[in-house]
């Protein structure tokens, strides 16, 4: 099943019923304290019962603490009480979404009494309204007792009664809560519901960001131990181990009765009464103490923090799979407080990669918090949370808006905000557009708004945000492709250079002939972007500036900045006086 949303009400900072979407890999971004470690350990106090008196909001007159978790993904059919499967929507255990609303409440005294509730569309008559905590034998009298004929139904199993009391009684469905556990007695059959019920959520796995960093940690030495343990149980092994016991046992005894026999020198009586033996099977586990060495045998907690977090949060992992494993459960969240701790860039890069992908794996959900923005800028925008708070109460806004299916981009501005740089989740450049100069920028700019003038299906780059401009210039264009500067971004690139040189043109066969779907290249059709200039346009854009010019006409092949340079200048001078440095620069 996957967890779809919680809602917290009364757990620390978090005083008013606060709604959270989750995804496969959700990341909780905020300032300091706001509340995003909160958001993970209410998770915890949910599936782990790590709660305490405490934890209740001091902004609250309720001393009840709620925290309501919604999964999807629950089976069509599922077994509940009996061998039987039966379907849990028809039984009233799925809200009218067909998802196992949960909710846990906690009532905050001196201690914490807890029970558990869950929320489904259930039969609104009040004679089924207690039909889930019947067991058999009072289920078989429920029905007798409102006359629903049972004829050619099994009598032990629960399910198909239920469904018969159901079907004759009828009538509409409301939301119902439900409790499962907390006072309930061992008569009620609700305990035995929510026992298999509870065998279906996920399993749950904090990494804190004090967590201890070294190789004495419980988190560490659980799957170590269990590497030990496996290979202890190895058939080969337990042999040799067998033969070592065999062999101690016999060498041992061998040195007591030495003893014994000399001690029958002193005081046979009490010789006479000993004899040797071991006084317990020797354990195995408690003689191998794995731990981690590097190449110089440096242990683990010798190390630098930033390979020590990064190795344990692998343990972190291995630990988590070996709980799911050894619950049967179907699917685990892990979680994790700022993973990017003591970590250089270039793992917090390597990290959040292995975080997205184990994200991507079946039953798996990734939740985490951060303050970086070289994590954050990996990550997909249907995944950022941001928690902020405004007019005294906690908020959660979403990179993207789910009611129109596109980017929240008001959301996307706090978070660039708050992580103080532009991570490239929020960037709003979808196309990097590669030309030689800045003329080339502004002559596109323009050329694209006349054309969309005429046409509005011709993209007007003067108003348009999502296009990127890379000025590559003659000499560093082969810097800029061969390198493949930039390509890390994952945009789509569209590269436009003149025709006027052949490295120009070779450049641009280079690029399409990889047939990279996100790289294509044009050389322009005429010698340069200036030859798409009208000589009319010309003549009147140097007249308005108080010039009178007159270029008859422009060629595909003409050099057009040659060409106009040469006739201003014969307006004061000769062009072929100067030199050509002087004429370049003109």
């Amino acid at each position: 099943m996957k967890l779809e949303k919680m809602i917290l009400d009364n757990f620390r900072c978090f005083d008013t019923k606060t709604e959270i979407i989750l995804d496969d890999l959700t990341c909780l971004i905020g300032k300091n304290d706001i509340g995003k470690s909160t958001v993970l350990e209410a998770f915890d106090a949910f599936f782990n019962d790590k709660i305490d008196t405490e934890d209740l909001s001091t902004n609250h007159s309720s001393t009840t603490i709620e925290i309501r978790c919604f999964f999807s993904g629950i089976r069509d059919k599922i077994v509940l009480d009996t061998s039987v499967e039966t379907s849990p929507f028809e039984e009233g255990i799925l809200n009218s979404n067909s998802e196992l609303e949960v909710i846990r409440r906690f009532n905050i005294g001196k201690t914490v009494s807890k029970s558990i509730w869950i929320n489904g569309y259930y039969p609104m008559d009040q004679r089924v309204s207690n039909l889930l905590s019947l067991k058999k034998e009072t289920l078989i009298l429920k029905a007798n007792e409102l006359g629903v004929s049972l004829n050619g139904i099994p009598k032990n199993q629960n399910p198909p009664i239920r469904k018969a009391i159901r079907e004759f009684i009828g009538g509409e469905r409301t939301l119902k809560e439900i409790k499962v556990e907390g006072n309930l007695t061992t008569e009620d059959n609700l305990k035995t519901i929510w026992k298999k019920l509870y065998e279906l959520l996920p399993i749950y796995s904090l990494f804190k960001v004090d967590k201890t960093l070294d190789d004495k940690d419980k988190d560490v030495q659980d799957p170590m131990k269990s590497a030990v343990d496996q290979s202890l149980a190895i058939p080969e092994i337990r042999k040799l181990l067998d033969q070592v016991e065999e062999k101690v046992r016999e060498k041992s005894t061998e040195v007591a009765d030495q003893i014994i026999e000399k001690l029958k020198n002193i005081d046979n009586s009490v010789a006479e009464k000993l004899k040797s033996d071991f006084k317990k099977e020797p354990s195995w586990k408690s003689v191998f103490d794995l731990t981690l060495l590097n190449e110089n045998n440096i242990p683990l907690n010798k190390r630098g923090s930033g390979v020590r977090r990064l190795v344990l949060l692998s343990f972190f992992q291995a630990q988590a799979e070996k709980r799911k494993a050894d619950n049967n459960a179907p699917s685990i969240i892990y979680a994790i407080e700022e993973p990017e701790i003591s970590q250089h860039p270039d793992h917090q890069l390597l990290l959040i990669n292995s975080l997205i992908e184990l994200s991507k794996q079946e039953s798996v959900q990734v939740f985490f918090t951060s303050h970086s923005s070289n994590l954050v800028r990996e990550i997909p925008i249907k995944s950022l949370r941001y928690i902020f708070l405004e007019d005294e109460k906690i908020k959660i806004e979403y990179g993207w808006d789910y009611s129109t299916n596109t980017k929240n981009e008001i959301a996307i501005d706090k978070i660039i905000k708050a992580l103080g740089i532009l991570p490239n989740p929020a960037d709003k450049i979808q196309v990097i557009l590669y030309v030689e100069g800045n003329n080339d920028v502004n002559a596109l700019k323009r050329y694209s708004k006349i054309l969309n003038d005429s046409d509005a299906n011709i993209l007007n780059l003067m108003q348009n945000e999502k296009v990127g401009y890379v000025i590559t210039g003659g000499s560093s264009l082969k810097h800029y492709l061969e390198q493949k500067y930039l390509q890390g971004l994952g945009k789509p690139e569209v590269h436009i250079y003149d025709n006027d040189k052949q490295e120009y043109i070779d450049y641009i066969n280079d690029i399409n002939v990889t047939d990279d779907p996100n790289r294509i290249g044009f050389n322009t059709s005429k010698l340069e972007l200036e030859n798409y200039l009208h000589k009319d346009a010309i003549n009147e854009a140097y007249r308005v500036n108080g010039m009178e010019i007159n270029i008859s006409e422009i060629n595909d092949n003409d050099d057009v900045p040659l060409k106009i340079a040469e006739e201003v200048y014969s307006l004061s001078g000769e062009w072929q006086d100067l030199d050509d440095i002087k004429k370049k620069k003109k």
